[in-house]
C-alpha cells in the first residue's frame, strides 16, 4: 500500500461500492482504505484513517453527503462527490459551495481517475480548478445569468468544460450538449433551450455597460456566450501565470 493514496467511500449502494473498490484498485495509484453507508461512521473512520481522499454520495441513510463534507474539514485533504441524485437543488448546493470535486452517475472509468488526480493534485497540466469554480460563478452574476434558472448549472459547467478543452465550442450539438446532457441526466435537446433561456434571462435583466465587458455582440448565441467567458477565463489564468 506505501506509496498509493488512500481513499475513504461513503456510499448507499452496495453493488456501486464493489465497482468502485475494482476501479480504484485497478489504477495502481489509489487504495481504497473502507467504505461505509453511513454518514456518521464515515465521520469516525476519517478521523481514525486519515485518508487522502473522501468520495461521498450526496445522500445517505443517516447524514447527508454535505453534512459529511462539512464534519471532516481538517480532517481530510481532499472531499469529492460521486452521486446519481442530481436534483436541481443538490445541484445548485454544489455551486454554491463551489464544490469543484464532482461528478454525475453514471460515469466512466477516466473520469473517475481523472476526478481522483485532481484531488489529490497529480494532474499533468493542473489548473486552478477552484478558483476558475469561483470566476465562472463572479462571471455569470456580472452580465445577469440568474442563479436559480434550470440553465445556470448547465451554461457554468459548459465554460468550464469549453476553457479546458476550447475546440468544445465548436463542437456544440455534436459533443458539448450530449456530454453535458450525461453528467446532468437530460437530453441535450433540454440542455440546448435551457442554456438559451439562461442567456435570453441575462440579457432582459442584466446591465448592458457590464456585459459589453465581455461580448463584443447584442444578444449572443449560446457558443458565443460559452467560448467568450471560457477565453475570459484562460486571460485571466494566463495573467497570474505570467
Amino acid at each position: 500500500m506505501s506509496g498509493k493514496r488512500r481513499i475513504l467511500l461513503a456510499d448507499a449502494n452496495e453493488e456501486f461500492c464493489l465497482l468502485m473498490h475494482e476501479m480504484i484498485e485497478s489504477t495502481g495509484e489509489f487504495v481504497l482504505v473502507a467504505h461505509t453507508d453511513s454518514g456518521r461512521e464515515a465521520l469516525d473512520l476519517a478521523r481514525r484513517l486519515r485518508p487522502d481522499v473522501l468520495i461521498t454520495d450526496a445522500a445517505l441513510p443517516d447524514l447527508s453527503g454535505f453534512d459529511l463534507l462539512d464534519g471532516v474539514k481538517g480532517m481530510v485533504p481532499a472531499v469529492a462527490m460521486v452521486t446519481g441524485h442530481c436534483s436541481r437543488e443538490i445541484l445548485l448546493e454544489v455551486i454554491r459551495r463551489e464544490l469543484y470535486l464532482f461528478l454525475p452517475k453514471p460515469f466512466r472509468e477516466d473520469a473517475l481517475l481523472t476526478l481522483l488526480r485532481r484531488a489529490c493534485g497529480q494532474g499533468v497540466e493542473q489548473r486552478s480548478t477552484e478558483r476558475w469554480e469561483a470566476d465562472v460563478s463572479r462571471m455569470l452574476h456580472d452580465v445577469g445569468v440568474p442563479a436559480h434558472m434550470k440553465g445556470y448549472p448547465y451554461v457554468r459547467r459548459a465554460i468550464l468544460m469549453v476553457a479546458e478543452e476550447p475546440e468544445l465550442a465548436h463542437a456544440l450539438t455534436k459533443e458539448l450538449y450530449p456530454a453535458l446532457a450525461r453528467q446532468f441526466a437530460t437530453t441535450p435537446g433540454c440542455v440546448e433551450r435551457a442554456i438559451r433561456s439562461a442567456v435570453d434571462a441575462a440579457w432582459l435583466r442584466g446591465d448592458p455597460e457590464t456585459q459589453r465587458k465581455y461580448f463584443t455582440m447584442d444578444r449572443p448565441s449560446n457558443g458565443s456566450f460559452i467560448a467568450a467567458l471560457a477565453e475570459c477565463l484562460r486571460l485571466c489564468e494566463n495573467t497570474v501565470v505570467a
